[in-house]
């Protein structure tokens, strides 16, 4: 394909057009395969603040911080706490009213634990003065 005189081509022009050794192939479907899975846990926390969560323009921070991590498994539920989901610490996190005697001991927990692995988050994206307290400090 020609544009502006410019050549695009599949492969380097120096290379033959012709398939990958099987060890190329194979070390390079097994990277493949591991970012993948990242790639796909990412893109399913991004679609779901997107869909769940419009407008809050800073939320994704806080997940990019938290996925760096891997602490998220393949159905978006914590690896260490099993019974919260993401919509869960959403909705924990963009709780403007919580107070520490009505707040979920889980949530207590994983912001403790949260902290114990020097994880520090955006103030602007959280609005839970708990949260705040253990997560922004």
């Amino acid at each position: 394909m020609y544009l502006n005189k410019q050549v695009f081509v599949i492969h380097p022009k120096n290379k033959p057009c012709n398939q990958p050794k099987k060890e190329d192939y194979h070390n390079s479907s097994s990277s493949d395969s591991s970012s993948s899975k990242i790639l796909s846990i990412d893109q399913q926390i991004s679609d779901f603040l997107q869909s769940t969560y419009p407008k809050q323009k800073h939320l994704p921070y806080v997940f990019n911080i938290l996925n760096s991590h891997n602490l998220f498994d393949k159905n978006l539920f914590f690896v260490q706490f099993s019974n919260i989901h993401i919509a869960d610490l959403c909705a924990f996190l963009n709780n403007r009213f919580g107070k520490t005697d009505s707040t979920d001991s889980r949530f207590i927990k994983l912001c403790k634990y949260l902290q114990s692995i020097n994880i520090k988050l955006p103030k602007i994206a959280i609005k839970n003065p708990v949260a705040v307290k253990y997560l922004c400090s």
